[in-house]
Formats: C-alpha cells, structure tokens, sequence
C-alpha cells in the first residue's frame, strides 16, 4: 500500500459533486456579498480560491466515552475544505441508545459503532454501499479482502470496518506495529539480582522468586486489572475472552485451544509461589496497579509501558525506571489477527444526502483521508520517512488534550485500515517500539475466524453470554487454585459446565458459519 500521499484531483472532484448535490438544499445558496474575497455563510474556500457549499450530515458516534464531542480543530476543518462536508456530532449516552433508535427508526444520517452491527448492517436500516458506490462512485475501489469481511448474508456490505488490514498489507509495511499488550520492569532491581537472562517464561517465572526472596515486602508482578494475564496469552499464541479457533478445520470455542491449559498452569504458579495478589481481581480501578509501580512496591508491571510509566516516574521524582519485556518468550508466542475489523460508518436511510455521505467516506477511506485524520496536515503536523516509510510526527500524538485541540486521531478511525493505525506506533528508540517489532514476528491472520460472531436476539449468542459469564467467575477459580491438581480440575469442571449451556450447539453453528465464509476469500 502506498504511503505518500499523491496529489489527486480527489478533494477538485468531490468540491464539484457536493456543490452540485447541494443546489438549492436546505443550508441555501452561497451566493457573493460586497466582500468578493470573504467566505460566505454555509460555504467553504477549496483551496484554490473558489467556494463550495457546505453539506451538514449528523454523525451518532455510539461511543459513550468518545473523546471528541464536536467537529472542531484544524484537521475537522481541513477534511471539510478538502470536501464540503460538515458534520454535526452526537455522542452516545450509554450503550442503550443506539438500539433504541434503530427500534424507533429515529436514526440520524450517519452512525458509527463497533457493536450493534448487525442491526445497522440490514437493508431497511442502512443503505448497502455497493448499493451507492454502483450509483454514485463507481469509482471508488475497495479491495475484495475488505468487501469479503464486511459482506453480510444478504450479499451486500453496509460499512468497511476500520483497523482491518490483510496479512500482504502487514508484510508491506514493517514499521506497522500492532498494538500487543506488554509488561515492564524495574530496570534497577533487575541489576541489583545481576541481571539474569530473559528469554523464556521460566526466565521470567525464576525472575520473579528471585524478587521475592530478595525483596519480600515487593509485589512481584501486579497487573491490569482488565487485562490480567493478557501478556502471557500473547507468549502462548491464544485468544482473550471471546472467539473461536480453528481445531482441525471446524471452529471451536477458543478455550479449547491445546495452550489454554498450559497457561492457566503457569498462571496459578504465579499465584501459589506468591508472585501475583489475589487482590489484584478485585482492584477499585484501573489505576491501582499503576499506584503500585510509581509507589516503588511492584517489580513487573503486565500492560506496563516503560516509556509512559518512566515519563511518569521523573515528573514524581523517583530514582528508579522501568524497562519493557521487548522480546517473544516463547516459540509458541502468537497473535491471531482473525478480525474483520473494529468500527464501521454506517449511511443510514434516513440520510438527507446519501451521495455526500458516500463521498464522505470515501475521502476518509482513501489514503489522503487516513493521514489527514490519523495523522494531521502533512509538512505541518507530520513528515513522511520516505526511507524507512512510516510517518513522522511532529506532535505529541498520544497527548489527549493535543488530540482533541487539533481533532486529530480520532477521526481517522471512521474509515482508517490497520496498518495505517499501526504506523503511529513507531517512534524511533523508544522502548515500546522495540516490543511492537518484536510482537510482529508472532502475527497470525484468519480473517475468516474473525467473521465468526454471534448476532444479537439470536440462541447462538444467548448461549454465549452465558457460557463467557460463567468463564468470568470459574476463570479465577484455576486461576487461584491450590494446588496444580486443583488448577487442572477446574479447567476441566469449565468446560463441562460450557457444554451444560450449549457449548457444542454453539460451535456447530460456528463451524457452519466459518465454512461459509471462507468462500468470501
């Protein structure tokens, strides 16, 4: 996929279509005052000294936690210069909303969601876009890796989910970095045992005796408390929470993957030798393992990122810094990428101008639009590597209050591909980095898996609520066990209380859905 962006007559071509799709609309025409060279209300300068017309299009983002709450900043500003486009934004209350307005048929023009997805992809709810691109942009392309992971059993495609990329667009592009869950260290105490080799998960688990032999009032390793031991999957190549795998070609539950044991094993050791609090399952938040890294009473940090975690420690004036684990620690280290993506722009049929919203998403899709919104205006906000071809930035992109000062990021992910998300990632020397190419290195694609999903009011996904409820509680009975024997029995006791619910019911289903979709590749 290329990277630098080629000046195209794209932002010419949409200026004329949304001029002319817009005459005679509801913000009215633009018109020339006295002042020749002034910018008329409900119109925008192109660029080139001439005018269009604004189209305002209303987005629900059905995100509660949403970042940005209106179109506002250099980069809302350019994508509309560069499109005629304004949108008015609506963020979502809680996560009931957006179904009760598909319930009511009170959608707004544009919704953008990563769940629910099913509901918005049906045709009396959304247009198709191979509906509007046939009708309006026939030349907008879209990759058939893209279209076979949005296509709906209908036949149609109603979005194209972001942070997807194929497995060749991954190869093309080595600075891209995924974003795999991490863990840190005390850099200081690691030199104080001599510093003992770190290559494999007994490395890590001797690491960690030695600490508390050495430092027994120290918590040798605490963790996110969303993310416990999500680090440690990645070293056994499994998947977190959700999902199936494929086993022999069928399409089974993902704790039924052959490494699942093994990991939960090592994970009880961590808890019976004492390295890990059974606390740490019911930490208040999501910031008290941070309090116990930047209070000096951890030693490893799992989700640990030294190089924010550092910056944070020299601001508090602590005399210790933390090193990032920046290697895969064991050869059955995987990180399956079997996703069909995340969010998807959804062009309801309530839309006033579908043909401005086709437009829309397609500037934003197009490698111009990714950077733009992703990354800033380039020269000003961003220089291309052309050397070593990933973006470098001229801002501290991961600030929240620069991000929502200048609306960057965030409205990138309307129609941004994965390796494009990625490339952000890498900063030259920095540690997390180094983790990120590393963790390259274990990528495994099935985009056809990750079209496997349950769909809501459906048996299929009533059973699955309730077996990944009841993992969420038997989980932590391996977890805590106390003995290994123990450990392997409830192991066992979990998956036979999955089969009570309808465990088997439910992979029968996966695997027929899995077959069926690996025909759209």
């Amino acid at each position: 996929m290329k990277k630098k962006i080629v000046q195209t007559t794209l932002a010419t071509t949409l200026a004329v279509a949304m001029l002319t799709a817009c005459a005679g609309g509801n913000n009215g025409g633009a018109g020339t005052g006295g002042n020749a060279g002034a910018t008329q209300p409900g119109a925008v300068e192109t660029g080139n000294g001439g005018e269009q017309e604004i189209v305002e299009l209303d987005l629900f983002v059905n995100m509660s936690w949403w970042p940005l709450k209106d179109w506002s900043g250099k980069v809302p500003e350019e994508i509309t210069k560069r499109t005629g486009i304004k949108l008015n934004i609506q963020v979502a209350a809680d996560d009931k909303q957006l179904p009760l307005l598909i319930a009511s048929g009170d959608l707004p023009d544009l919704v953008y969601t990563a769940t629910d997805l099913t509901r918005m992809a049906h045709k009396d709810v959304s247009y198709s876009l191979n509906e509007l691109i046939a009708e309006y942009a026939p030349d907008f392309e879209i990759s058939q890796e893209r279209i076979g992971v949005n296509t709906m059993p209908d036949g149609n495609f109603y979005t194209i989910r972001n942070a997807f990329s194929t497995e060749q667009e991954w190869k093309d592009n080595p600075k891209a970095l995924p974003g795999a869950n991490s863990m840190s260290y005390r850099q200081d105490i690691m030199e104080e045992l001599g510093n003992p080799e770190l290559n494999t998960l007994d490395d890590l688990m001797s690491i960690l005796g030695q600490v508390k032999a050495k430092y027994p009032d120290m918590v040798p390793l605490v963790w996110d408390k969303e993310q416990i031991g999500q680090h440690l999957r990645i070293h056994y190549g499994l998947k977190k929470s959700k999902g199936f795998v494929d086993i022999d070609g069928a399409a089974q539950y993902y704790l039924k993957d052959k490494n699942y044991l093994d990991y939960y094993l090592y994970m009880n050791r961590l808890y019976r030798e004492g390295y890990m609090l059974a606390e740490n399952f019911t930490f208040k938040d999501g910031q008290q393992d941070d309090q116990y890294v930047l209070n000096g009473q951890a030693f490893a940090h799992g989700s640990g990122n030294a190089d924010t975690t550092n910056a944070q420690l020299e601001e508090l004036g602590k005399p210790f810094r933390m090193t990032q684990v920046a290697k895969l620690l064991s050869d059955k280290a995987a990180i399956p990428m079997g996703g069909s993506g995340w969010a998807g722009l959804y062009i309801t049929k309530n839309n006033k101008n579908p043909e401005a919203a086709l437009k829309l998403l397609q500037f934003m899709y197009s490698e111009e639009g990714q950077q733009l919104g992703l990354y800033g205006l380039e020269g000003e906000d961003w220089t291309w590597n052309e050397a070593e071809k990933y973006p470098v930035m001229n801002y501290d992109f991961n600030n929240t209050d620069v991000q929502t000062q200048m609306g960057v990021v965030w409205w990138g992910l309307l129609a941004s591909s994965g390796v494009n998300e990625a490339l952000q990632r890498f900063v030259p020397d920095s540690q997390m980095t180094k983790w990120g190419l590393a963790a390259r290195e274990a990528l495994v694609f099935n985009p056809a898996l990750g079209l496997v999903s349950t769909e809501p009011d459906t048996e299929e996904q009533t059973i699955e609520a309730q077996i990944e409820n009841m993992v969420k509680t038997e989980e932590v009975r391996i977890y805590l066990a106390a003995s290994e024997e123990e450990a392997r029995a409830q192991y066992t006791a979990l998956l036979e209380k999955a089969e009570s619910l309808g465990l088997s019911k439910l992979e029968e289903w996966a695997t027929a859905k899995y077959k069926e979709y690996q025909k759209n590749f």
